[in-house]
């Protein structure tokens, strides 16, 4: 089998693009890239579609990740299986609706369970052709053994909701921005603490990427409370701290900085679940489905 894998590849060393490709690679299943956000620097919608449709000749399944902005004109007559992964909160942004509202799709992953909310409200043909995938961990940089001299970093973009958690713990914790690829990750390694935030209501079940990051960094995690079901999916009920207010996370920050053996408790309970979520494990979980639709 030959993928044809359209997606955002034009970052190294961060994203979940670059370690599902290799992981592909690792797990020797066949794949071409396209990256159609330069593509479309330089070309317009009707250039694209001729790129895809004159390489899906050779190839037997479209694996389209992300595809903000892309119109489902694109990808009108191609006859081989296409499967969508829609890898942003559908609560918090529109610009795959056009995508969703076609029937172009053999099979769609999204990012959470109320993703699914979604799609079952709003976009009802998908019901049966729908189920979630979660994020993971690069297994190419999992790794305990760090120095670490910051007690608690939080590296995730700075909403106004995360600034309001954040504020009565802000002398704990070490604030970091816009650091990307090998500078984020030693930003992680270097801290004992993760701590997450949810971005905004409207996706108080997202599971971000940047704790499996942590965990795979070495940082025990302390989190707003997380979707149950995704807990339950992931086998992390026991290796995460969660708090329901931002009060609760500066008095367990002040628990955590006195007790310190805690964080070495749920560190240990981290990496036995971080071997699990893996970019490894996830594309061994999507060829299945890729074999599934070739095979329809």
């Amino acid at each position: 089998m030959k993928i044809l894998y359209i997606g955002v590849h034009s970052h190294e060393v961060w994203g979940a693009e670059y370690w599902l490709a290799q992981a592909f690679s690792d797990l020797q299943i066949g794949f071409e890239t396209i990256d159609y956000r330069e593509e479309l620097k330089l070309k317009s919608d009707i250039e694209l579609k001729e790129i895809i449709h004159n390489k899906c000749e050779d190839c037997d399944l479209v694996f389209l990740q992300r595809g903000d902005k892309l119109s489902p004109d694109i990808f009108y007559n191609i006859t081989i299986p296409i499967i969508f992964w829609s890898t942003e909160p559908l609560q918090l942004k529109k610009d795959v609706d056009t995508l969703l509202q076609s029937d172009i799709f053999t099979w769609i992953f999204v990012h959470s369970y109320s993703c699914m909310d979604k799609i079952q409200s709003e976009f009802s043909h998908l019901n049966d052709k729908s189920s979630v995938m979660h994020n993971a961990a690069p297994r190419e940089l999992i790794n305990f053994n760090n120095e670490q001299n910051i007690f608690a970093i939080f590296n995730r973009n700075l909403s106004l909701r995360r600034r309001t958690w954040l504020w009565p713990s802000r002398k704990m914790v070490t604030r970091i921005n816009s650091r990307y690829g090998e500078d984020y990750f030693n930003d992680l390694k270097a801290s004992k603490i993760a701590v997450n935030i949810h971005y905004s209501r409207k996706n108080l079940d997202d599971f971000e990427s940047g704790i499996f990051e942590a965990m795979a960094s070495g940082c025990a995690v302390i989190s707003e409370r997380l979707n149950h079901q995704t807990i339950i999916d992931l086998e992390m009920a026991d290796a995460i701290i969660q708090v329901d207010s931002p009060r609760e996370l500066k008095e367990k920050l002040k628990l955590l900085n006195s007790n310190q053996e805690i964080i070495g408790s749920y560190l240990e309970k981290s990496k036995l679940a971080i071997q699990n979520n893996t970019w490894h494990d996830r594309a061994k979980t999507m060829y299945k489905k890729f074999q599934e639709a070739c095979n329809e």
